[in-house]
């Protein structure tokens, strides 16, 4: 009996030891599986999400900014796994506590982590963290993955036009720092990005399922010099916002359209609306036509409501059809160049981004016989080198306060709750008349609905020139 007793409790104290040591284990590699390089850096004394409700909201002096930093996935999801087995909830934690550690220690930053730990985190609920905390940016930190083991490269994701002067300022600093492939910014309908009243951006810092990418990414010397080139870039896009602030005070507070930036001059902005002092305007923009089958049923819901938009057009499509533009110009409506063959202009040279710019220019100026004086980028994404090189060519640079993302197939009622949402007086609307799904079935529905609907509302409908106070065409 006392030998069985003894035998007894040996057992059990045995199954309590394997499993303290299974516990430890497993925590470790939850943590940090496959990363034998990779050093969890602790988020110092940054705040937790978890207790961002209690704190203060306090008035934005530009003189310290919140940047929420969100550590993609976690917990019940791992989100992308690795060449050597690591998890990317991991390393996005890993580079994330990194990344506001250096941010403590600048007077210039307040931060904010949405996790400290392995937990899962709703999307939307990254998103009201940063909305709660009166955020000034918020930077979602992930790792790429891609059947082909070969992609690799890093890139920058936004939802909204103001966040592109973050991602591409972010993503200048990432591609230096770290020399992965330049894979440019991009718009992207992501949840993350879609909610948050700040400009927001994630970064996919490089592909965990490219080997070489992976090694250097889980590498301290790599996380290293990821976080630094973050950290720089908010430095810059800030610094370059206070300097957008003391200019707009000097001006008494007009309400001026944004910009991605100046010229040395100050003169020359990227637009992405008109001002609200003009009253309640708006601009219907449409690019990348134009075709033989859309652009035609458009220019008809057009005429039939009176009123007058914007084309932004391709040079190859134009050569393919000039009575389709002659039309356009015809009936009042403004043209804008859109590039030749709509590449991304982050991942070309200089000479081919000039070339695809003039070669537009110059097949438009043989149809309708002017030069237009606009040019909207492929994706409205530009380096800050393309930017000045292209106001040089007497062109202003404009984007859009609303995507409607009807290229994606959105429903007609997605669309126009699209614009009820973001619309505001000065507002610049992006549509397409080609690349669409389904023929692009659900602008035209689109059209019909909400043109009468915003005329109820009491706006008019001005093209983007009349709209900007600019010329038409280069004199």
């Amino acid at each position: 009996m006392k030998y069985y007793k003894k035998r007894k409790k040996f057992v059990i104290l045995f199954y309590i030891l394997l499993i303290a040591i299974m516990s430890i284990v497993g925590f470790k590699m939850v943590v940090n599986t496959g990363a034998s390089t990779m050093e969890l850096v602790p988020a110092s004394s940054a705040k937790l999400a978890d207790s961002f409700k209690t704190l203060p909201a306090v008035p934005h002096h530009q003189e310290i900014f919140r940047i929420v930093i969100d550590p993609g996935h976690g917990g019940k999801d791992p989100g992308a796994t690795g060449v050597s087995g690591a998890y990317e909830k991991a390393f996005n934690l890993s580079l994330a506590g990194r990344v506001a550690a250096l941010l403590e220690e600048d007077p210039m930053f307040e931060p904010l982590l949405t996790r400290t730990d392995d937990r899962f985190i709703e999307l939307d609920e990254r998103a009201a963290i940063a909305n709660d905390w009166n955020a000034d940016a918020m930077v979602s930190i992930h790792g790429n993955t891609y059947t082909d083991p070969m992609t690799s490269g890093t890139e920058t994701l936004y939802r909204h036009a103001d966040s592109i002067p973050l991602a591409e300022t972010l993503q200048k600093h990432l591609v230096r720092a770290i020399d992965l492939r330049d894979r440019g910014i991009k718009e992207e309908q992501l949840k993350v990005l879609s909610t948050p009243i700040m400009p927001a951006v994630l970064i996919e810092v490089g592909y965990l399922t490219n080997a070489e990418d992976e090694r250097f990414l889980l590498s301290n010397e790599g996380q290293e010099l990821a976080a630094e080139a973050i950290v720089d870039g908010l430095k810059d896009y800030f610094a370059g916002a206070q300097e957008l602030s003391l200019e707009q005070q000097a001006k008494d507070g007009s309400d001026e359209e944004k910009s991605l930036g100046t010229s040395q001059s100050g003169e020359k902005k990227v637009y992405f609306n008109g001002s609200a002092q003009d009253g309640k305007q708006v601009a219907l923009t449409f690019d990348d036509g134009p075709d033989a089958m859309v652009t035609p049923k458009i220019l008809d819901i057009l005429k039939e409501n009176d009123i007058k938009a914007t084309f932004f057009i391709l040079g190859n499509r134009a050569e393919a059809h000039p009575e389709t533009v002659r039309r356009i110009a015809e009936e009042g409506h403004a043209i804008g160049n859109h590039s030749w063959s709509h590449p991304n202009f982050t991942e070309i040279s200089m000479e081919e981004a000039l070339n695809q710019v003039k070669n537009t220019q110059d097949e438009l100026n043989d149809i309708i016989g002017y030069r237009p004086s606009l040019f909207r980028p492929p994706y409205g994404a530009l380096d800050e080198d393309k930017v000045e090189a292209i106001q040089n060519m007497d062109l202003a640079i404009v984007n859009w306060s609303v995507d409607t993302m009807d290229w994606s197939g959105a429903p007609a009622q997605e669309i126009i709750r699209t614009i009820d949402e973001q619309l505001k007086p000065g507002g610049i609307i992006l549509q397409h008349t080609a690349n669409g799904k389904n023929h692009l079935a659900n602008t035209l529905e689109a059209l019909q609905l909400f043109i009468p609907d915003l005329k109820d509302q009491g706006y008019s409908f001005v093209t983007v020139p009349d709209l900007l106070h600019l010329p038409e065409s280069q004199s």
